[in-house]
């Protein structure tokens, strides 16, 4: 649950995709799904904030949802009264800013990418490991959202060749002395 600063009161709302869909009537749980599913994950914080917040909360409190739409959350805290805060801003769309499908890592930088929408890494990932995906995505907090997508979409197999890729060069490099 999200604590919320809203028309002068803290409002509890579900934080997380599952807390959201139970809260919703079925017809709009299978809408929230349909755009969790395909939204990139640095930006599902937001998702989970439009859907989270009650019916009329923009024409009750518009600064605070404005605030908080623009990734200001003072104010927040989760379930243990911790601040929250999300990952990245949201997306300007004024400016035609599209978030990307995936993530871009590798040596060359970018040579190599990864699912970054819960779509994306359902399709990735083999049968045995999406259950474990799908029950772990779903009680995830929206603010921490894009640190269990990125874990769950980078291939450990990726992350430990590009880790030994790195230590080599870490290596090589200090053995020319430019280390110290």
């Amino acid at each position: 649950m999200w604590s919320i600063p809203l028309a002068g009161a803290h409002v509890e709302v579900p934080s997380s995709i599952g807390g959201v869909r139970a809260a919703l009537a079925p017809e709009r749980a299978a809408e929230f799904d349909a755009v969790v599913a395909r939204t990139p994950a640095k930006h599902l914080v937001y998702v989970i904030l439009d859907w989270a917040l009650p019916q009329g909360a923009a024409e009750s409190d518009t600064a605070t949802v404005r605030r908080l739409r623009s990734g200001d959350f003072s104010g927040v805290r989760d379930g243990d009264g911790k601040p929250v805060a999300p990952t990245h801003p949201p997306l300007n769309e004024a400016a035609g800013e599209i978030a990307p499908a995936v993530w871009s890592t590798g040596f060359p930088v970018g040579s190599k990418t990864f699912p970054a929408t819960i779509d994306g890494i359902r399709e990735a990932l083999a049968e045995g490991r999406r259950a474990e995906f799908e029950a772990e995505i779903v009680l995830t907090p929206g603010h921490e959202l894009t640190y269990a997508a990125l874990r769950w979409g980078y291939p450990p197999e990726d992350l430990s060749e590009e880790d030994a890729l790195v230590a080599e060069l870490r290596s090589a490099h200090q053995d020319r002395g430019e280390g110290r």
